[in-house]
């Protein structure tokens, strides 16, 4: 049968009466509603009691309104619409209405669906009895079974719903109004609820309860979290967060937010009272935001303090050793660099003495490069200025003579010109020339009275020789010897060093001009760096690279105690050894040795990670020996180990931890446990720290979380279920 179309604008004589009623409203109705409507259908007509009549295939579609039907009826009398599914209203981008049957206005938002069911945010279904739409924004259901989960004809249960006598859905407010609400789990009625209110799926800032977090820990006993959160408008928020234990602890959390036009602060913190120390309020508090200032700057602020340092190993507010606080303003360009912070530090570790260490620092560093490709001399040159600050508020009293207390100012200016030539046969050569001058004062140490300043100059050559082939089985190699040349000299000036003791070495800095990190200590003297990479590139998607290199210098690195064990202490370095396979299937391996000159071991470390879509496994071998020049008495022999696993039923496990094989213990573990599918998300972890040189007393915690996916705006994307075609 040929499709008949009928758009209101070019109906016929006979049907204009009949069609018009359909699509106009009266002078009543919402001005969204007095947007003309477009049926389509395989038949119409007008039966003798002037009704209208669509058969076949009918679709409709009026304002955000898409209905599709087998038959629709339209009454001119009664302005109502007589319509027989199967049934299938999409209103707008959130709302799909499926049913048998229906009685509906002529501006279809209002009347009564019967064996219906709402599919919210194509997340949450509502199966109904019978569904009556009052108006544009309420939807109100009777005899109501409500879940995010898939049911199928082998398996009507879902895993969670909530059984309702009736379910009111306000579309302004983007809440769903349960009354005489039951909670069941696998077909097991759980909780009775005479009043429930919940979040639809497109509301992500409903005011309310959030999901409940339940914890056990040896050190704080079994407890559970339950926050509730509050916003205040569109842009700012509060979560309130309290905390009950068997073993006495009462706590608060708490974190306010706000957004802005150009950024975003958070404030937040916890107040606790608990017998690991009775009497004592402990807490912390932080503050942490972003903004985009004029003229490209960017402003950045972290602060976290804590009430004392058991405080925020007991309650795992920082992951790390070393707290660390920060305010940054800074703009990044192609060839500038602002940056201006403000530091504080404190160390976790009980064998750390803060007294020693710096307690705050202060610093400024501008960064420019200019290309001279114009000039005769060509290259770039790469200008630094900065400022630096910090100091220790008191001395340590075991040993006042080494470690008093002082403030340190120091400004630098350098300049580096850097150039490459091309030479016949391939060779490349890079020049380089920098020039440096500090300038330090120190305020309370008598061992350096008067103000200091260093002259510092660096010239270095560079030679790369890269060769390349090409094998039978069509693998590319290429071999890459590199000599460099690198000679300084500065002002025999002995400055304070507080930021770096120890240089680096690694495959990363054979080939700088300085190896310390900090700017304390400089590299000094002639030395020659040898190398040789070869790298291998197979067709088959994996690729290995390898390098070998070593330093000799005419003196002994400056800045060592004789006889310090240490890789780059002597006139010749240690070998150092490099190694990474990559392989297509997600498999990575690296290694990093330092062989001293009679072939042993001195140091080294292997990566290890390997991945694809269900499986992660990445571990690490880490081997370094005593020093007491690096503060480390004992050598250290750390292994480290993470394994996850996805499972196709929506499981997922993971296992982790460390362990020091020359101490023959371990130092963490921890293993979790995860079930995830379309409706309902379980997360069990378990952790237990062991006695280290971070953390004297072992503890043990257990975490468990449960969320009901599909609600609040908690996608519900994951490991879902889908029913057999």
């Amino acid at each position: 049968m040929q499709r008949a179309w009928w758009q209101i604008a070019g109906l016929g004589t006979h049907l204009a009466a009949a069609v018009l009623s359909l699509v106009l409203l009266l002078p009543a109705v919402p001005a969204y509603a007095q947007s003309p409507a477009t049926l389509t259908a395989d038949r119409v007509e007008v039966d003798p009691a002037g009704r209208l009549i669509a058969e076949g295939s009918v679709e409709v579609w009026h304002g955000s309104i898409r209905l599709t039907a087998s038959r629709i009826g339209y009454d001119p009398r009664t302005r109502q619409l007589q319509i027989s599914g199967p049934i299938v209203m999409q209103d707008g981008p959130d709302r799909i209405f499926l049913a048998d049957e229906a009685e509906l206005s002529a501006n279809l938002r209002d009347g009564i669906v019967r064996s219906a069911r709402l599919v919210l945010d194509r997340q949450m279904q509502i199966a109904a009895a019978e569904l009556r739409r009052r108006d544009a924004n309420l939807t109100q259901m009777d005899a109501v079974i409500a879940s995010s989960c898939s049911v199928c004809a082998e398996n009507p249960t879902p895993l969670w719903e909530i059984r309702a006598a009736r379910v009111t859905h306000d579309q302004a407010q983007r809440e769903l109004r349960f009354e005489g609400a039951q909670f069941r789990f696998a077909g097991v009625p759980l909780v009775y609820l005479p009043s429930l209110r919940l979040p639809d799926p497109t509301q992500t800032r409903a005011r309310g309860f959030l999901v409940p977090r339940f914890r056990a820990s040896s050190r704080l006993g079994y407890g559970a979290t339950l926050p509730y959160f509050i916003p205040l408008d569109a842009q700012r928020d509060i979560t309130l967060a309290p905390t009950l234990t068997t073993d006495r602890l009462v706590a608060l959390s708490f974190r306010y937010r706000q957004a802005f036009a150009r950024g975003g602060l958070e404030i937040g913190g916890q107040v606790a009272r608990d017998r690991l120390r009775p009497g004592r309020t402990r807490g912390h508090l932080f503050t942490r935001g972003q903004f985009q200032l004029p003229q490209d700057f960017t402003l950045r602020f972290d602060i976290l303090a804590g009430s004392d340092r058991d405080y925020l190993e007991d309650y795992d507010v920082v992951p790390g050793a070393r707290l660390t606080s920060d305010v940054t303003l800074e703009r990044i360009r192609r060839d500038q660099a602002i940056r201006a912070r403000a530091l504080g530090f404190y160390s976790l570790r009980q064998i750390d003495r803060n007294r020693r260490l710096p307690r705050a620092a202060l610093q400024m560093r501008w960064q420019e490069r200019i290309g001279l490709a114009h000039l005769p001399i060509g290259g770039a040159l790469n200008l630094d200025f900065g400022a630096q600050a910090h100091g220790r508020a008191a001395a340590d009293a075991s040993v006042p003579s080494e470690y008093p207390a002082r403030a340190l100012l120091r400004l630098h200016a350098q300049a580096e010109w850097r150039r490459q030539w091309f030479l016949a046969g391939g060779v490349l050569m890079t020049g380089a020339a920098q020039g440096r001058l500090d300038h330090v004062r120190v305020d309370g140490d008598p061992r350096f009275p008067d103000p200091l300043t260093r002259h510092a100059a660096q010239a270095m050559i560079e030679l790369r020789w890269p060769w390349s082939a090409v094998d039978a089985r069509g693998g590319r190699h290429v071999i890459q010897p590199i000599a460099q040349v690198v000679a300084s000299h500065q002002r025999d000036v002995a400055l304070p060093n507080d930021d770096n003791r120890m240089p680096e070495f690694d495959a990363g800095n054979l080939f700088a001009l300085d190896r310390y990190w900090g700017h304390d200590a400089r590299d000094d003297g002639t030395r020659v760096n040898l190398g040789l990479q070869w790298s291998r590139f197979d067709p088959d998607g994996w690729s290995l690279d390898t390098l070998v290199g070593r330093i000799w210098r005419r003196d002994s690195y400056a800045g060592f105690p004789p006889g310090t064990r240490q890789a780059l202490g002597d006139r010749q370095s240690n070998w150092l050894v490099a190694a990474r396979l990559s392989l297509p299937e997600g498999l990575s391996f690296g290694v990093r040795a330092l062989v001293d000159p009679d072939g042993g071991l001195d140091r080294g470390e292997a990566r290890l990670s390997w991945s694809n879509r269900r499986t992660e496994i990445s571990t690490a071998l880490l081997r370094l020996p005593a020093s007491d020049f690096e503060d480390r008495p004992d050598d250290l022999r750390d292994w480290t180990v993470d394994v996850g696993h996805r499972f196709t039923s929506g499981w997922a496990g993971r296992v982790g931890g460390s362990y020091d094989f020359q101490q023959s213990r371990f130092g963490v573990a921890r293993a979790g446990l995860e079930f995830r599918n379309e409706c309902l998300l379980v997360d069990l972890s378990l952790s237990r720290r062991f006695a280290t040189s971070t953390n004297v007393t072992p503890s043990t915690r257990f975490d468990l979380r449960i969320e009901l996916l599909g609600i609040g705006g908690r996608s519900a994307a994951g490991s879902g279920r889908s029913c057999a075609t």
